[in-house]
């Protein structure tokens, strides 16, 4: 190829390269202001806010806050929505009891530009707004140490498999990884033993890496009990 092409083409890289880094240094240093620990929690958008897959959301959302969770989303509709709802809702609740000591944040989001012309919904205290999936995953992943995935589509499943690999290869601590809704994700658990698992493409134990629930308060006191909270 010609030389001066080449350049070209590189220097384009180079400088994409350059403006994705300062987008995820300042993504992260935004993050900051987001108390940890923190729980990442996913989940389809098309789902509506009265759904009852989406009134869970909410509800585990609420209960993490009150442990002193932070609640981090995709930021936009759907159970994301619910979920930052949840976490808000109980701030709410929060600054009336003065009983209790409240912080400032608790809800924040990572969202993505022009994304089905979504837009960062109204329960979203703080947000990051990035230009690629794979950034925006990098931060939803990055800042948290638990992962909670509803019922989702494409989306959610490549952020599931994603820290499925990131935990199989010592890229990331074994933090809780909770799959909410059996009915939904029974397929899923199906392949994984009764393919990936028999055919030797994942080893044995991987298949443990993550646990099923239906009740959300099971999901919180797994989420409790790795991060040494009895309360």
């Amino acid at each position: 190829m010609n030389l001066g092409w080449r350049l070209k083409y590189f220097g384009r890289f180079l400088k994409s390269v350059f403006v994705l880094n300062v987008r995820l240094l300042a993504g992260m240093w935004r993050l900051t202001r987001i108390p940890q620990p923190a729980v990442t929690v996913f989940g389809g958008s098309r789902i509506e806010i009265d759904d009852k897959v989406a009134q869970q959301a909410s509800l585990l959302a609420k209960k993490l806050a009150q442990y002193g969770f932070s609640i981090i989303t995709g930021g936009g509709p759907g159970i994301m929505e619910a979920a930052n709802f949840g976490a808000l809702a109980y701030l709410k609740e929060c600054e009336v009891d003065s009983v209790k000591a409240c912080r400032e944040m608790v809800s924040g989001a990572v969202g993505l530009v022009h994304l089905n012309q979504e837009r960062v919904n109204p329960y979203v205290q703080t947000s990051v707004i990035m230009d690629h999936f794979f950034s925006r995953k990098w931060l939803l992943v990055r800042y948290s140490s638990a992962f909670v995935f509803f019922p989702g589509g494409f989306g959610t499943m490549d952020e599931f498999f994603e820290v499925l690999t990131l935990v199989q290869t010592n890229k990331m601590p074994a933090y809780p990884v909770i799959l909410i809704g059996s009915e939904y994700w029974k397929p899923i658990l199906e392949w994984i033993t009764t393919r990936a698992l028999a055919q030797n493409l994942i080893q044995a134990g991987d298949e443990k890496f993550f646990i099923v629930v239906d009740d959300v308060q099971l999901a919180v006191d797994a989420i409790k009990q790795y991060h040494g909270l009895k309360n």
